[in-house]
């Protein structure tokens, strides 16, 4: 049988009993890099500020978790990252909305939105009443793409208001959709998530127009467009 000395012995019993401390990693520090990494996209259109907003939250709850427990968390340097760069993403991509609004609309140009177009269940009429009053006018209006079989260089096209109905398979009312014809001859647009900025020429049809989209055959709104952002 083997001998242990006074020390050794001491040694070991002091092994056995040490404790040993886990520290978990913080699911908000990692929602919080997540939503600061997606919030680059905020830039490109305003339905995506939501993403910087959020990492700012996680970073918040984050850095107060470490507060409460700053022994048995860790990435508090990765949602100190985070946060920052969800802040600056926030900041920076409301301020260039806002400067965007305030400067987009083209001279001779009546702003429209898509609230004004949609009919009213008070009335008999199936489209909005406003769309009398803008027929043969010159609009602008802002929307997103609906991708269609053909998704480059596009003269004819359906415009939505909604990121859903544009990208996630959404399926808007009629009178909430916009037939777009480019005029101007050298310009076209190719699908994709950015919000567009069109102005043009209002054209209402009672009786609808027959569209190329098979999705969405027939429209009210048209708008004959010489302005494409």
């Amino acid at each position: 049988m083997n001998s242990f000395t006074r020390s050794e012995y001491s040694a070991t019993i002091s092994h056995d009993n040490q404790q040993v401390q886990y520290r978990s990693v913080s699911k908000s520090a990692v929602a919080c890099v997540a939503f600061a990494v997606l919030g680059l996209l905020s830039f490109l259109t305003p339905a995506f500020v939501l993403l910087p907003a959020l990492g700012v939250a996680f970073g918040v709850v984050a850095w107060l978790n470490f507060r409460r427990y700053p022994d048995e968390l860790v990435g508090k340097l990765c949602a100190q990252i985070g946060l920052l760069i969800s802040l600056v993403c926030l900041i920076a991509s409301v301020a260039q909305h806002v400067y965007i609004y305030n400067t987009e609309l083209p001279d001779g140009y009546e702003r429209i939105s898509y609230s004004m177009l949609r009919d009213n269940p008070k009335t008999a009429l199936p489209f909005s009443e406003a769309a009398n009053d803008l027929d043969g006018k010159n609009v602008f209006l802002k929307g997103y793409v609906r991708p269609g079989d053909k998704k480059n260089n596009l003269k004819n096209f359906i415009l939505v208001g909604d990121f859903g109905d544009c990208c996630f398979g959404g399926n808007p009312k009629i009178s909430e959709v916009v037939a777009i014809k480019i005029v101007e001859p050298e310009k076209t647009v190719n699908y994709g998530f950015a919000l567009r900025r069109i102005g043009g020429k209002f054209r209402l049809n009672p009786q609808t127009k027959v569209t190329t989209d098979k999705d969405i055959p027939q429209v009210f709104y048209e708008i004959e467009a010489d302005h494409v952002k």
